[in-house]
Order: structure tokens, then C-alpha cells, then sequence
């Protein structure tokens, strides 16, 4: 039992070794100029980079460093230092630049100072290799570093330009018809502007500024679609909420005012009421949730039943002669009597007044 577990030791100890062989090398320094932003054909590029590293000093004929790049014209300045110190330096050109063990291999551990200069391509697209890296031993990859970047020419900023004001188009449309409905369309608005500005900057811009312009005018488009989309959630469920206010005034107006609780229309109306508050109820949910769509989707089904039971109780309301109730029957009642008192009052006052003249 104890000899298995040391074959497992020795076994893992050997896997740890093979790691850390493979693993020889580290980029402690990477940046390119321009640090950021997309790249255009033609563009000047630099990168530097410190390499951290280790060889097998016993057999150093085996072990290489190569390196490539997809950048026109490359030049590279090499330079390995210990302790801070540089203790040799080499320069070099063309696409695939080698540093074998004569020039890399040291005891201990080194650094390696790359510089790198070079164009983008004109016929770039896409993106572009500015730096590969590949530790060879024994001819094959051990360990391998790779930075690209994207590239953006004249021509995808033209399309992508295009493809956006088209977008800001169609979202003012939406806009406009929203606020024609009464949705507050503010915060979408104020996200449409800077969308437009964008675009605007993006027009008169190179290719690679250009290219940030119209991501910020896209950004801004698609959050100018979530507000609208908001805004208008709200308007419908706040409409349905004002229908079933006026409806549950109506039915207590029949239940309390007319004690008409158990007529069938009265119920009728409650029933289509209750289905209405569920749709509302649904509706709420969804906007809580942020499912915009959905709660449109509930809230006109809610507002579609309440304008229903609406219609209904308006109906029985004039059926039934609101304005005749018997409250409204004794206030004619007495108005009348008191006209016929002033009346009669008149032509008594009328006939004394004559039989004085006469008398």
C-alpha cells in the first residue's frame, strides 16, 4: 500500500515539473500604441513587451524563442536583462523573428525587453496579429502568447454608419407615435439626442474614432428602446388602472345607491370587472418584472374588459333613469307645491286688490 502511494507522489511530482517546464515563460508587460480602440489599414502601431522567463542551460541548443506579426514593415529591438541590468541587445527584421539558446540562454531567471513597430495592412479586415509568441523545445510549442487586435476600415464604418442612422430613424418614428399617445417619451428622448450626436461625430470622423462614435450611438439606441419600451408598460397599466377606478364607482353607485347587488346585469358587470383587476393584476407582475411587452400585452386585455363593463353600465344607467330616483321625484314633489302656494297666493292677493278698487 505505502509503495502505490509513493508511485503517486513520484507520479504527481513529475506532472508538477512537466507543468512548470511548459509553463516557462511569462508576459509581465504588454501595451501597444494606440492602447485602445479599433485599429484602421495604414495606422502606425508600437507594443512593448517583458518577457519573464527561464531555459535549460545543460542543453540550450534545443530551446528557441519565435516570434511573428501580421504588422507591415516590423522592426524589433531585443534586449535580455538580469537584476535590471541588460547584458545583451540585438535588433532584428521581418515577419518571423528567432532568439535561439546562444542569445536567450541564462542562468536563473531573465527578462526579455521586446520592442515592435509597425502598419496595419491596407487590405486588413477584421482584426490583425500585432504579436505571436511560441517557446520551441526539442521543435515543438511548449508555450505560446498571442495579442491581436480589430481592424476597422473606411469602408465597415461606411456600412456600420449606415446600418445605425437607419436604426435612429426608425426609433424616432416609435417616439413620435408613443408621444402621440400620451407616453412619456423624456428619458427616451435624451438618449435618442446623444444617439444622434454620435452618429453625427462618427460622419466627419476616421475610421477607427469613427467606429467608437457609432458603438456609443448604438448603445444609446438600444437603451433609448428599453425606456420607450418602459414608458409606455406604464401608460397601459396605469389606463386600465384608471378604467376600473370609474368602473368600481358605477357598480357602487348600483350597489349602494340603487340596491341592485342581485340584479343580473349588476352581477354581469362585476363578473366582467373581476376578470379585468386579473389582467391588471398580470399586467403589474410583468411590469414589476420588467417583462415590457407582456405587461402591454396584459394590461390592454384588462383595459379591453373594463371598457366593456363600462359600456355595460352606462347602458343600465340610462336604462334604469338615473335622474328619477326617488330622492329626485320628492325634490320635484316639493318644487312643485311651492309654486302652486305662489300661485294661489297671487290671485288671492290679485282679487282683494280689485274689491278694494270696487269698494
Amino acid at each position: 500500500m505505502k509503495a502505490n502511494i509513493s508511485r503517486w507522489i513520484i507520479l504527481l511530482l513529475a506532472l508538477v515539473c512537466v507543468a512548470q517546464a511548459a509553463a516557462a515563460f511569462d508576459v509581465t508587460t504588454a501595451t501597444v500604441n494606440p492602447p485602445s480602440g479599433d485599429l484602421e489599414p495604414g495606422q502606425r502601431v508600437t507594443a512593448h513587451f517583458v518577457i519573464s522567463y527561464s531555459m535549460d542551460v545543460s542543453g540550450p541548443d534545443d530551446e528557441a524563442f519565435e516570434f511573428s506579426t501580421g504588422l507591415q514593415d516590423p522592426s524589433w529591438s531585443f534586449a535580455v536583462y538580469r537584476d535590471g541590468i541588460p547584458i545583451y541587445t540585438t535588433e532584428k527584421a521581418g515577419f518571423y523573428p528567432k532568439l535561439g539558446a546562444f542569445e536567450l540562454a541564462y542562468k536563473d531567471r531573465v527578462e526579455l525587453d521586446v520592442q515592435l513597430s509597425g502598419t496595419v495592412p491596407k487590405s486588413s479586415s477584421g482584426e490583425v496579429e500585432v504579436i505571436k509568441l511560441e517557446h520551441i523545445r526539442n521543435k515543438n510549442v511548449v508555450d505560446d502568447y498571442r495579442m491581436t487586435r480589430k481592424v476597422v476600415s473606411a469602408e465597415q464604418v461606411a456600412g456600420s454608419l449606415s446600418v445605425q442612422q437607419q436604426h435612429l430613424k426608425d426609433l424616432k418614428a416609435d417616439i413620435d407615435a408613443r408621444a402621440a399617445e400620451g407616453v412619456d417619451v423624456s428619458a427616451a428622448q435624451a438618449k435618442y439626442d446623444a444617439a444622434s450626436k454620435a452618429l453625427t461625430s462618427a460622419a466627419s470622423a476616421g475610421p477607427s474614432k469613427a467606429a467608437e462614435h457609432i458603438a456609443t450611438a448604438a448603445k444609446n439606441i438600444d437603451e433609448a428602446r428599453a425606456l420607450l419600451d418602459k414608458a409606455w408598460a406604464e401608460k397601459e397599466v396605469a389606463d386600465t388602472g384608471a378604467a376600473l377606478e370609474s368602473l368600481d364607482g358605477m357598480i357602487t353607485y348600483f350597489i349602494e345607491d340603487r340596491s341592485m347587488r342581485s340584479d343580473p346585469r349588476v352581477v354581469s358587470i362585476v363578473t366582467k370587472r373581476e376578470s379585468a383587476v386579473q389582467f391588471y393584476s398580470q399586467a403589474k407582475d410583468a411590469l414589476n418584472a420588467k417583462n415590457y411587452p407582456l405587461a402591454r400585452s396584459k394590461a390592454t386585455e384588462g383595459l379591453n374588459k373594463a371598457n366593456e363593463a363600462l359600456a355595460d353600465a352606462e347602458a343600465l344607467r340610462n336604462e334604469i333613469g338615473e335622474g328619477f330616483s326617488l330622492g329626485s321625484l320628492l325634490y320635484v314633489g316639493i318644487g312643485i307645491v311651492v309654486i302652486l302656494v305662489a300661485i294661489v297666493g297671487i290671485m288671492v292677493y290679485r282679487k282683494k286688490t280689485r274689491w278694494d278698487e270696487l269698494g
